[in-house]
């Protein structure tokens, strides 16, 4: 598959669309915008002419004033042409609402019409701020002039008026003819001509304006309905190509998909001509492979079958084996057992004749016996007959295994009569008696290769029995041939009695002892063997038994049956127990007739004691004689299956100690391992008969809690911490210990003892995070933080594959000129489905799940060697600065890698820096100095990041092989306002020169954190101010370009 093809015809088609859709929401937005410019046009033309109004107005306001105080009189009139004045001055402050009207509204009283607004402008300063023309302006500054002008002859008139003490009408109509004569009139004109102008003036201007913008917003329509025409026409596009991505409909695809995710892979999903490379087309394929596994899987379970069958007829044969009492009757039931049990065609065996050198069938059993009539297998290599598998088997002594019968050359001669019977596969195995070859067993199956390992190992077993149970033949018929001559031994018989380790004895009929060996007559309590002859049970050592052992001789006597080899107890005259082995078989006289009981037996007590240790080694823990986790689940079992029938309640708590690891790091394990005694014995104290508390190992225990809800798990939880932080006294040691418990709930958190577990382990881990020595309950939130870390896991095992990690470059720049001097490399994760990935959450995932290493490898490798390549490119000499994790930095070969990496790459090791955070520093600080001082001596610098944020002691500060500090951008944030941040800063940075190291400040982002930190005497930085983390094709084009800041 080839997918960049579609998906770049995608991209093409999709990213133009959305341009053109930036372009359309940007014409729209300029339109709007537009039609506003008309409104604010149309606006500015309305308040222009209030502006001209009010002056015009307040010209007649004064007037009408000044007249109607020369005719009555009356002050307010006086009054309120001062304040007209003064509100066109700006020395009074404006009425709300100040229009036209508001003074032809004013009657012959004190009462103001609106309230003051508190605004002291001038009229003329309006105006000015009107943005009107210097034309315009100068017009209305004329008018204003002139009007202030005529006010002198306004106030002319008053004055006459209030001339004498009581006013006249000579007066009064002396004033009025001043406020009504031609040079009035004419001074009023030279009011309103420039004001007129100014009319003229701005309707020319704002007219004009107006037109402009209509003119302008009529272009902007047409070009926002072209543009939205256009991306249509793009989006049809982007959907054709999306089409073509896909291979199908959305639809189509889907259905795809469904069937394929209910297991049905049989149907082959068609793909259209040119569609190879699309989303269907990769399904195609998707589904073929699952077609393919699903018919190995069906392979692989034909194959457990064979399996399964021949684990049934080996069985069948090792009970054969104990019934069988002769060759003739064994070979004929493994033959019949291969076929019945066994699955296959047909079984035969065959015994050589020594004479001849043939091979003679002796047993068959099975589909094509007739097969066997007058076959002539030889153990000549020379003869034909003698290179097929079952003469070639009997030559050579080893197995032969023909996979493919029909086609094999070695089974050429019986092709045809092998297709008859549908044999396509065959095995020919030796048969030995005492190590000699005297037969073969040869099978035939109906499948191709049907003798896998797994087969022949299981059938070289089946022929290893049967060369046992031959060999027991002759050591049985050996056996018989001893018996006929035991008159002739009877002392030396006697002799190996008396002398045998094992207990023997024989009875007669009536069940008193006939006779015995020492051995046996020290158990039964007599010194002297002539003691025990005669008596019976009752009256020797074991007498409370004796009802059994007379019991179980008559059923050996009255079967005439052997009972061999089974265990029971006895009691010494000592009074203890021991275990025996006991074999009784019937005693014959000549003439085969019962007359007593032979009984051999041994002690096994020391036997016994090892698998009852070995049992319970399997059961319980051998430190503190807990339960295991076997014994947890059975009891987890029935504790399930009472609380489903009853629908009751469960806990399972997980309890970990905290820091335990320290205790047997500092004092040794053997305080450690009783201290963990101890412990158990008080969570035995806590807990109820019912509970059941198990230990997994380490310092992990389980505890299950029947019957138990989450408020009764709460109340055991908190007494169990109670009695766990209580003081041990260990030897000479005072000690003190915590733990965290996680618990989970029957049936909320789980129904099984998997998912409980999980769910528990989940709980007890986020009472590590919240501080420890705590319980905490298993809630949902764990369940999707477990779901989303097992995702990342998974997608993480196969991120470097894919190459889907990517390493960014974020540029660290010299604060003395500006000039970029190194990069630091930092791991970014795009992934396809679930996007890109923080650091932050995936860093900790790969710890944790051991995926750190091949990883951190990658990445250092990758930033090395892009480091080489600038450098040879002639970008100068770059510093090319690496984080390392814990986990990384602890790895014994961590040295020899790096170094490895950085010859092999051809960078000279002093451009390559290693950043390593102060809490992993300070962790193991004797580890961290010898690593250093290795690294160091290979040239290999190395820095401390995020200084300032772990817990740095000066005294291993000093002796570790660093040259640069890593100021923690927490502390650069606010250092333009923040004390506490300043001084931080400031003291790291001296900290830094007195000890003779460099400082580097990440997270710069503003001038006042730059110019503070250049101030300060810090050598380099880094941070958003200069460049956020790049590719490095973006970085390489800052580097061309001579990025200086």
């Amino acid at each position: 598959m080839t997918p960049p093809n579609n998906l770049s015809r995608f991209s093409r088609s999709l990213w133009p669309a959305l341009g053109m859709f930036v372009v359309f929401s940007i014409l729209f937005v300029i339109y709007v915008r537009s039609e506003k410019q008309i409104d604010r046009a149309n606006e500015s033309r309305l308040q222009s002419h209030l502006l001209a109004d009010e002056l015009r107005q307040s010209s007649d306001d004064l007037t009408r004033m000044v007249r109607s105080y020369v005719i009555t009189g009356n002050p307010i009139y006086k009054q309120h042409f001062q304040e007209i004045l003064d509100i066109r001055d700006g020395k009074m402050s404006r009425p709300v609402d100040y229009h036209n009207i508001y003074w032809d509204l004013a009657q012959a009283d004190d009462l103001r019409l609106q309230p003051d607004s508190g605004q002291k402008i001038a009229l003329l300063e309006l105006m000015r701020q009107a943005g009107f023309t210097e034309e315009e302006f100068a017009m209305l500054a004329k008018a204003k002039a002139n009007s202030d002008e005529l006010t002198g002859t306004e106030f002319a008139a008053m004055k006459l008026v209030e001339s004498t003490t009581t006013p006249t009408d000579a007066n009064r109509l002396k004033a009025s003819l001043m406020l009504q004569d031609a040079a009035y009139h004419q001074a009023k004109a030279g009011i309103m001509r420039p004001i007129g102008e100014f009319y003229r003036l701005m309707n020319q201007r704002t007219l004009n304006g107006i037109h402009a913008a209509e003119n302008a917003a009529a272009l902007l329509r047409m070009a926002f309905v072209s543009s939205g025409l256009l991306l249509v026409f793009m989006l049809w596009r982007a959907y054709r190509a999306l089409y073509a991505t896909l291979g199908s409909s959305v639809d189509e695809l889907y259905g795809r998909i469904i069937r394929i995710g209910h297991g049905d892979f049989s149907s082959a999903i068609p793909v259209a001509r040119g569609m190879e490379n699309s989303v269907l087309g990769w399904l195609s394929e998707t589904q073929i492979n699952l077609a393919r596994f699903d018919a190995q899987r069906k392979e692989v379970e034909a194959i457990n079958q064979r399996m399964t069958q021949l684990y049934a007829a080996l069985s069948q044969c090792n009970q054969a084996i104990v019934r069988c009492s002769n060759e003739q009757e064994l070979f004929s039931q493994i033959c019949c057992d291969a076929v019945t049990f066994g699955g296959m065609k047909m079984a035969w065996i065959g015994m050589l004749d020594e004479q001849s050198k043939q091979l003679k069938p002796v047993a068959s059993y099975g589909s094509g016996t007739e097969y066997l009539e007058g076959i002539q297998i030889s153990s000549d290599e020379n003869e034909v007959a003698g290179r097929g598998p079952t003469g070639t088997s009997m030559r050579k002594d080893q197995p032969f295994w023909c996979q493919d019968f029909q086609h094999d050359p070695a089974t050429a001669p019986w092709h045809e009569r092998g297709a008859t019977f549908g044999w396509n596969a065959s095995a020919a195995l030796p048969l030995h008696r005492n190590g000699a070859v005297i037969g073969v067993f040869t099978l035939y199956a109906a499948e191709i290769n049907a003798f896998d390992r797994s087969a022949r190992d299981l059938l070289t077993e089946m022929a290893m029995d049967i060369d046992y149970a031959l060999n027991s033949f002759e050591r049985e018929a050996q056996r018989r041939h001893a018996e006929s001559s035991l008159a002739d031994s009877h002392h030396l018989l006697k002799m190996i009695i008396d002398t045998a380790p094992m207990r023997i004895f024989w009875k007669d009929k009536e069940l008193r002892y006939l006779g015995c060996n020492p051995a046996f007559a020290k158990d039964a309590g007599e010194s002297v063997l002539q003691d025990v002859v005669g008596k019976n049970d009752y009256q020797l050592a074991w007498k409370d038994q004796a009802e059994y052992y007379r019991a179980d001789d008559r059923l050996v006597m009255d079967s005439n049956v052997p009972k061999l080899a089974f265990e029971e107890q006895q009691t010494t005259p000592d009074g203890t127990t021991i275990w025996l082995r006991t074999s009784k078989v019937p005693l014959q006289n000549e003439a085969k007739e019962t007359i007593g009981v032979l009984g051999i037996y041994e002690d096994i007590t020391e036997q016994k004691c090892i698998e009852e240790r070995i049992h319970y080694l399997a059961n319980f823990d051998p430190l503190t004689g807990l339960p295991n986790r076997t014994q947890l689940n059975d009891h987890l079992k029935y504790a399930l299956s009472l609380a489903k029938r009853s629908n009751g309640h469960l806990a399972l708590m997980f309890l970990d100690l905290d820091h335990f690891k320290d205790i047997n790091d500092s004092l040794g394990h053997s305080i450690g391992d009783a201290l963990l005694i101890e412990l158990a014995k008080r969570l035995r104290l806590v807990l109820r008969t019912e509970d059941t508390v198990t230990r997994l190992g380490g310092d992990e225990f389980i505890l299950l809690l029947p019957g138990v809800d989450a408020i009764g798990a709460a109340h055991v939880a908190q007494k169990l911490l109670d009695a766990i932080t209580e003081s041990y006294w260990i030897e000479l040691y005072d000690l003190a210990l915590t733990a965290s418990i996680g618990i989970a709930l029957y049936p909320a958190d789980g129904v099984d003892l998997e998912t409980l577990s999980k769910s528990a382990d989940a709980a007890m881990y986020r009472a590590k995070q919240e501080g420890r020595q705590c319980y905490r309950f298993f809630t949902q939130e764990m369940q999707a933080r477990s779901a989303r870390n097992l995702q990342l896991v998974n997608a993480l095992h196969h991120a470097l594959e894919r190459d889907q990690l990517q390493v960014y470059y974020q540029p660290q720049v010299a604060m003395q000129n500006g000039h970029v001097i190194g990069a630091e490399a930092l791991l970014r994760w795009p992934h396809p489905e679930l996007g890109m990935v923080s650091p932050a959450e995936f860093i900790p995932v790969a710890e944790g799940s051991g995926l750190i290493l091949p990883i951190g490898e990658w990445v250092l490798r990758s930033a090395v060697r892009q480091a080489k390549t600038w450098i040879d490119e002639g970008f100068g000499p770059l510093i090319m600065a690496v984080n390392l994790s814990a986990v990384q930095f602890r790895h014994p070969d961590l040295p020899e890698l790096i170094t490895r990496i950085l010859d092999e790459e051809g960078l000279p090791h002093e451009y390559l820096e290693l950043e390593l955070t102060e809490g992993v520093a300070m962790h193991n600080p004797q580890g961290v100095i010898a690593v250093m001082n290795n690294l160091h001596e290979r040239g290999v610098r190395m820095s401390i990041d995020d200084f300032g944020t772990g817990y740095s002691s000066l005294s291993y500060l000093k002796k570790f092989k660093v040259y640069k500090l890593k100021i923690d951008q927490s502390f650069v944030r606010d250092i333009s306002t923040d004390p506490e941040d300043k001084a931080i800063v400031s003291a790291i940075i001296s900290l830094a020169k007195g000890l003779g190291l460099k400082t580097i400040a990440e997270g710069v982002e503003t001038a006042g954190q730059l110019a503070f930190l250049r101030e300060q005497g810090c050598d380099e930085m880094q941070g958003y101010l200069f460049s956020k983390p790049v590719p490095s094709e973006q970085f390489e084009a800052l580097l061309k370009q001579g990025f200086v800041f």
